[in-house]
């Protein structure tokens, strides 16, 4: 039997919303120390456990007003695979948390991801290189866009346990918020979504049916761990595949695309590691350029057959470049 707490009119008064940090808010390969491939010298391959090999990932810091919920971060990997000339691209995502974090049975949390405006979005900034490009949600969709989704979501969960009756469960609670969110669009977001949104990806991050952190062992035997704290934490939260037969027309697209995620925390019992909803919106793309790359600048390394995949990680400006880093990513086919 669930329990009969509900979220008092305080605790909605008090709803915590976060927003990322502006500086240096998204950082990939080179700041968090991804090994080089094993097929050239200018390339990375981070290889999570056994859940994944990216040559781009890029890692934000999830913000929170909670002490109780900080050092949570969200890690994004891509990569590519061909069949006869059909490509799909692949996202996944992780979320890393610190060993302090103790998430109980009384917590609740969901994820929703908003994989559908993803490609269409920029952050407008001055850096006009696609893949060292970074930014925040406010930047990418709007500050008022973004405050009335997190509001929108917070209203939602208070409204799914504000009130007396059964309670859903956590993963129920968080299908929910993904139907309902995506159900219509905020007259702040219409810019953004088009119309209509699409392609949300609703996930509990608490409970029974939640994913399963990498084991430990696991981890020590990875040579890759895509955060900034080595002893956080990681979990593949959800995968998200597109795919296209054009692969000129949707490769960069698709590989420098920024996804926003909504992350929200709240109290379904007492003992909650929070008292409130907390709720924020991260929005996170990969990054270039290699760790690998730069090392072999610097070691003076001339790399023929790296020349092209150095240049065009760095400038995705034409066709011909589209076919090199389609060469180029083959060797991270899953």
């Amino acid at each position: 039997m669930r329990s009969d707490f509900t979220i008092s009119a305080l605790a909605v008064a008090a709803v915590q919303v976060g927003a990322q940090d502006s500086s240096n808010t998204i950082v990939g390969c080179v700041e968090l120390g991804c090994p080089s491939s094993n097929q050239d010298t200018v390339n990375d391959n981070c290889t999570i456990a056994d859940t994944g090999s990216f040559p781009l990932v890029g890692a934000t810091q999830v913000p929170s007003t909670e002490q109780s919920l900080s050092g949570l971060s969200w890690v994004k990997g891509f990569n590519l695979s061909d069949s006869h000339g059909n490509y799909t691209f692949h996202n996944s995502f992780y979320l890393g948390a610190s060993p302090d974090l103790k998430l109980n049975a009384s917590t609740g949390g969901c994820a929703v991801f908003l994989n559908g405006p993803s490609s269409s979005l920029t952050f407008g900034t001055n850096d006009t290189n696609d893949d060292t490009s970074q930014g925040t949600c406010n930047d990418a969709m709007g500050s008022s866009c973004v405050d009335a989704i997190v509001k929108r979501a917070q209203a939602q969960i208070t409204d799914y346990y504000g009130t007396s009756g059964q309670k859903p469960s956590n993963s129920e609670a968080c299908a929910m918020l993904q139907k309902d969110l995506q159900s219509s669009v905020e007259s702040e977001c219409e810019r953004i979504a088009q119309g209509v949104w699409s392609d949300f990806t609703g996930v509990a991050l608490t409970g029974d049916d939640a994913p399963e952190p990498i084991s430990q062992q696991q981890k020590s035997s990875s040579a890759c761990w895509p955060v900034t704290s080595k002893e956080d934490s990681l979990m593949l939260v959800s995968e998200y595949h597109s795919t296209a037969a054009d692969f000129v027309e949707n490769a960069e697209k698709a590989q420098w695309a920024i996804t926003p995620i909504l992350t929200v925390f709240y109290p379904v019992d007492n003992g909650s590691v929070t008292t409130e909803v907390d709720a924020s919106l991260s929005c996170v793309k990969v990054m270039g350029p290699a760790k690998a790359s730069l090392d072999t600048m610097s070691n003076g390394t001339d790399d023929t057959g790296g020349a092209y995949a150095l240049s065009s990680s760095f400038s995705l400006v034409s066709a011909a470049l589209y076919m090199v880093i389609a060469a180029l990513f083959m060797s991270y086919v899953v």
